[in-house]
């Protein structure tokens, strides 16, 4: 199996417009970085996780554009401009501009920092597939900034998800050659697991630990 898509239908939350757009309905992956961007059998799903209205270019997931959201949940035309407008969203290509987008408007609705980084983080691997190294480091290290506060403002619902994110700020701070962070942050892994079935985040944090020691990045 491959990625899949369906069209579905959607009334964007900031200007109104009606519009149909691709959504994914299943993916195949085999294997993954370091950091989690899974190799993807087929299509690259990443930019259809996304939905982006056409009209006003408002992004967010599916799930955003729930008639049911309520207001301050919400942005303006206005400020989709002004996010747009932005010199790092002039840089972007079109698909890492739209996990920007989404986490712009996620800071600007107040939402959990664990979403916003993991949509600063998707972008960040958009720009990986591409091979624009420089964008790729302006998403790490908003996606780091938001993944940190969500572990010491402890947002992260799921327990078992801790090790994880406490393990992917080590990394991202390793890839953006913050040996120091990387440090740090690898070393707080093996505190926060509370689920033996979780050896394997360790193990993968040993091998990171050992190459940001030896400066292999």
């Amino acid at each position: 199996m491959v990625t899949s898509f369906k069209l579905s239908g959607f009334t964007c939350p900031a200007c109104g417009a009606i519009f149909e757009a691709r959504t994914v309905t299943s993916i195949t992956h085999q294997g993954q970085d370091s950091d989690f961007l899974p190799h993807y059998i087929g299509e690259n799903p990443l930019p259809y996780f996304l939905v982006q209205c056409p009209e006003c270019r408002y992004c967010g997931y599916p799930e955003d554009y729930a008639n049911e959201i309520s207001p301050d949940k919400k942005v303006s035309p206005a400020f989709i401009k002004k996010i747009l407008s932005l010199p790092l969203s002039k840089k972007l290509p079109d698909e890492p501009l739209k996990f920007l987008l989404a986490g712009k408007i996620y800071e600007e609705t107040k939402r959990n920092p664990y979403h916003i980084g993991n949509l600063y983080l998707r972008g960040s691997w958009c720009c990986r597939l591409i091979e624009n190294r420089k964008a790729e480091i302006e998403l790490q290290q908003l996606s780091v900034k938001f993944l940190r506060l969500a572990v010491e403002k402890s947002t992260i619902s799921n327990p078992d998800n801790l090790p994880v994110v406490t393990y992917l700020v080590g990394e991202l701070y390793r890839r953006l050659e913050d040996r120091n962070a990387a440090r740090e942050w690898f070393g707080a892994v093996e505190e926060v697991i509370i689920d033996p079935e979780q050896q394997w985040i360790l193990e993968l944090t040993q091998k990171q630990a050992e190459l940001n020691e030896h400066f292999i990045n």
